[in-house]
């Protein structure tokens, strides 16, 4: 489904800046203000049908203040609470253990393709076509179809004054038939979200995963989905790119820079390419974003740097300061991670694997991994359950071929991919 989807309400930020940033100026050696609004509209799916249409709008001020080197951090929703808010981070520098001398003059980048119209009619649509494009006999449990527009500013001591507009469309399914279930979601800036696609994958893999029985334990060429390898790579793989994690020798790659440490894939972080969903002209603190070369043909070559761990590490920052939250500190973060690899023309025979159970429970300090797969196809065959163990190291290694066409799931973008000679538990 594709073209625009209309005009959603505009939003404007409704918080004045103005006494907190006079109260910061006097009582703080720096400050900065995180100023953010969403206005977000959903239409749920229960049982095969259009439930309801939810609508909120939620306003936020993040405030980050640098008193004696110390920072103390606060947040709020409540336009009569910033003075308080602004107080409350000013105390907090008197016990904070979070050191800063000043926060980024702020850069821009050139990104296109973050923002278009949405209309909330359009949701109503949206969500039927996910229905209808259901298999015939599986349920569509579970879903929801979404729409957001955010409006973010950044202002500083240090003279940064930033501001930009985005929009998000996302959608997900979970497809139940007899005894088996699964799931799939897509995201896009606009209305060329793959609803059709994602309700095929989830009502092809629910049946599956009911006809399905465990696999047969041994060597595998295995082929990953976009979701399984964002599983994958997002818990195991990505915090060991931190330079953080770096500095306080938490990441196994720490004296590895230049080194070969996986086979011929490269790995990209891309935080102002077109259209991505992590795209955006500057990060959370308001650096620049840019294009960092992480992982070039196997060869480690940058880590990932927000701006307090970027002056640790004595190096520039690379955009990559994140909160995962409007009311949470900034961390480093990956955004778009594209992953490039040889073309493969046919994956030929191998266990295709759509999602996995237990990612989150991946060392990000060894890489090492013990996920449960669900579910699966070998041979043409439903493959209800199995067990993939290893190290996310190892694994990048025997990485052969990718697919041609390229899938962004949250920090990943990319397409199937194929192993070669993986353990596989029954």
């Amino acid at each position: 489904m594709k073209g625009k989807i209309g005009k959603m309400d505009r939003i404007d930020f409704q918080m004045e800046l103005e006494p907190p940033i006079k109260f910061l100026e006097f009582n703080s050696d720096a400050w900065e203000i995180f100023h953010e609004v969403e206005v977000k509209k959903a239409v749920r799916i229960e049982k095969g049908r259009i439930k309801h249409l939810v609508e909120e709008r939620e306003e936020g001020v993040a405030i980050r203040a640098i008193v004696n080197g110390r920072v103390g951090f606060s947040f709020t929703t409540d336009a009569n609470a910033l003075i308080d808010a602004c107080e409350r981070a000013v105390k907090i520098t008197k016990i904070s253990e979070e050191r800063l001398n000043d926060f980024p003059e702020g850069g821009f980048s050139r990104v296109n393709g973050i923002y278009g119209k949405i209309e909330g009619d359009w949701l109503k649509e949206a969500g039927e076509i996910v229905i209808s494009a259901v298999e015939e006999g599986v349920n569509p449990a579970e879903g929801v179809v979404e729409v957001s527009e955010i409006k973010k500013k950044i202002l500083n001591s240090s003279g940064a004054e930033l501001e930009s507009n985005e929009t998000f469309v996302s959608a997900f399914i979970e497809c139940v038939f007899e005894e088996g279930a699964a799931y799939d979601l897509a995201s896009a800036r606009d209305s060329s979200i793959d609803l059709e696609g994602m309700a095929k994958n989830a009502s092809t893999f629910a049946k599956h995963s009911a006809k399905g029985s465990k696999i047969e334990p041994g060597k595998y060429d295995v082929v990953l989905s976009p979701l399984a390898t964002h599983q994958l790579l997002f818990h195991a793989l990505y915090p060991a790119f931190s330079v953080e994690n770096v500095v306080k020798g938490r990441s196994p790659l720490a004296n590895k820079l230049d080194q070969k440490i996986f086979g011929e894939v490269s790995l990209i972080d891309d935080g102002r390419k077109d259209g991505l969903l992590m795209s955006s002209p500057f990060d959370d603190e308001g650096n620049a974003t840019q294009r960092t070369e992480i992982v070039e043909k196997g060869i480690l070559k940058d880590f990932l740097k927000d701006w307090k761990w970027a002056n640790e590490f004595s190096a520039d920052p690379t955009g990559n300061g994140i909160r995962q939250e409007r009311n949470s500190y900034p961390a480093t973060l990956p955004t778009n991670v594209l992953i490039e690899v040889e073309e493969g023309k046919d994956y030929g025979k191998a266990l295709y694997i759509h999602s996995f159970t237990g990612a989150h429970t991946s060392n990000p300090i060894s890489g090492d991994f013990s996920l449960e797969i669900s579910p699966a196809i070998y041979d043409g065959m439903p493959i209800k359950t199995g067990m993939l163990y290893g190290n996310i190291y190892e694994l990048l290694k025997k990485i052969e071929v990718g697919g041609r066409e390229k899938v962004q799931v949250e920090n990943t973008y990319t397409p199937w991919l194929k192993f070669l000679g993986i353990e596989i538990k029954g």
